[in-house]
């Protein structure tokens, strides 16, 4: 009987965290495009970082994957410390809905639920309505898992030493807190947690008295998916998770003091619902709502905590705009200035970008490429702020030479982002020949070396042009640029040489030659941005 029984739980609970799993992901798909305008809305109302945590949980359902994407962010330098703490205190608080909906009796929904996801997934053609049809499916898979459970349970009510052993947890609430703890770790999942207590609560087997530690020690556990998310990723980010889990801790000692010190257990439990069921689920509630209420204003508190218990300075790669200023649009003069200044910075991202690439070409380290990819994702990033912020402008009066000058604008920033890609592709590169173990003979490498350097120069001319608005400067790329086009042919005509001659293998060639081939386009896409900026001055003088 129990070997059947325990089959059974687990198999519920399997389907259970398996549809929470499917719920999250798919939403996740519906819902990622509108992330980033969330974060640039989180960026400009530091009071509303705790509703983007309540409502992106709410969407998504996993507070885990609220937290794991907000160390992300601020791994990536979207969001700062503060704000990111906001997030994940309101995160607590919207993943407490799926405990408000399986509260309820939702036997019979499982299977109509299941039935129309799967239509709708299978006979749609497109991938919206697909995402959508599996989001059905994941809740349907979990209101079936919650009435496997609560089936297999119903035996137990019979079984006196089960009740026993239960209501250790209400008389020791320690191990309780340990139980709760330890089963969210496991299973990774808070709301698995709350949907196996209220299953045992529905058929009278978790006293409400024995549930509420389990529930608080499960507000501790959910904190370690976070954590381990931020092994291995940037200080601000380790700060992240660990404040989640102090912001946690508190909210517990909160709890354990209005319940067992103040003896506030009866009137909360009376005021929380009737049946046990809706007593777990409005608790959970509670003790999100209340810990976020008390201890927001605190957030600053908590910041300043973490940062002396992790200390250091990150080199965070802002991936927002840093210049533009959306109250300057109907200025049209001084926008553009601010665009300027924007892909200024771009400009230098790309260009620590290849040296990076031309770095990893001597060191196996992938060290390097996370830095790499880390710039690319800031370039990418920023081109589409600068692109909405000058469509913006361009809706606005402009007089011809404006017209011409946020043409030019456009322009640039299409060309730094393709410089960045180029610098991107020298990497992949790299890691290629390292893979394959391919070897540049000593003339081959010390070609690559000079036209890097060549690169380089470039880089550094035009960057200095810019700072110090030297025309002089900027007209130098274009022969600069020429020089760079001598020596890739010189190393073109060298490199056939060598293959005629069998001195490389044709693998190792074939990677020589694309590396040249990018660095090349890199010199024409500095020499067009040299030239465009040389027009916008051309047309601000008129």
């Amino acid at each position: 009987m129990y070997y059947s029984l325990v089959l059974e739980v687990l198999g519920g609970l399997a389907l259970f965290i398996f549809g929470i799993n499917r719920l999250s992901n798919s939403l996740q798909k519906i819902t990622s495009n509108k992330l980033k305008s969330v974060i640039n809305f989180v960026t400009k109302k530091s009071w509303a970082t705790v509703l983007v945590g309540v409502f992106t949980t709410m969407l998504i359902q996993s507070s885990s994957a609220t937290s794991v994407m907000t160390v992300g962010f601020v791994n990536a330098g979207l969001i700062t410390l503060r704000q990111a703490i906001g997030i994940v205190m309101g995160a607590n608080i919207g993943t407490t809905i799926t405990a408000q909906i399986v509260s309820f009796k939702i036997d019979i929904l499982s299977y109509p639920i299941i039935i129309i996801g799967f239509l709708m997934y299978f006979i749609a053609k497109r991938r919206r309505i697909k995402n959508i049809g599996m989001t059905i499916i994941g809740l349907g898979l979990l209101f079936l898992g919650m009435t496997i459970m609560k089936g297999a349970l119903g035996p137990l009510r019979e079984n006196e030493s089960f009740k026993t052993f239960l209501l250790v947890f209400s008389k020791n609430p320690f191990y309780g807190i340990l139980a709760g703890l330890g089963l969210t770790v496991l299973l990774q999942s808070s709301s698995a947690t709350i949907g196996l207590l209220i299953a045992l609560g529905s058929q009278g087997l978790m006293p409400i008295e024995a549930a509420i530690p389990i529930l608080i020690g499960d507000n501790i556990g959910t904190c370690s998916t976070a954590l381990a998310a931020s092994i291995g990723t940037t200080i601000t980010a380790k700060r992240t998770a660990f404040s989640h889990l102090m912001f946690n801790i508190f909210g517990t000692v909160i709890f354990i003091l209005l319940l067992y010190v103040f003896k506030l257990q009866p009137l909360i439990v009376r005021l929380t619902g009737s049946s046990v069921p809706h007593q777990i689920a409005n608790i959970h509630a509670s003790f999100n709502i209340i810990t976020t209420v008390v201890l927001f204003p605190f957030i600053g508190f908590f910041e300043k905590i973490v940062v002396k218990i992790f200390p250091g300075k990150d080199i965070v790669i802002q991936k927002n705009a840093l210049h533009l200023d959306n109250q300057l649009i109907n200025t049209p003069s001084l926008a553009m200035e601010l665009v300027k200044k924007e892909s200024i910075r771009m400009i230098k991202i790309t260009h620590t970008m290849l040296k990076l690439s031309f770095e990893r070409l001597d060191k196996k380290d992938v060290r390097i490429e996370e830095k790499i990819l880390d710039r690319e994702s800031a370039v990418d990033s920023v081109t589409e702020d600068i692109i909405r912020y000058l469509t913006k402008v361009s809706q606005k009066p402009l007089g011809k030479s404006q017209s011409n000058q946020l043409t030019n604008l456009l322009h640039i920033a299409y060309d730094v982002e393709r410089t960045g890609d180029h610098a991107e592709s020298i990497m992949y590169l790299a890691r290629v020949r390292e893979e394959n173990n391919m070897i540049f003979n000593s003339s081959g490498s010390a070609e690559l070396e000079k036209t890097f350097n060549k690169v380089n120069y470039m880089f550094k001319t035009l960057i200095t042009g810019l700072e110090d608005d030297s025309i002089i400067k900027l007209k130098q790329c274009e022969s600069i640029e020429d020089q760079i086009d001598e020596l890739v042919k010189d190393a073109r005509t060298n490199h056939l040489d060598r293959l005629r001659k069998e001195e490389c293998s044709l693998n190792s060639g074939v990677i020589f030659a694309d590396i040249i081939l990018h660095l090349e386009r890199i010199g024409d896409l500095l020499y067009a941005i040299s030239r465009n900026f040389i027009n916008i001055k051309a047309y601000g003088s008129h």
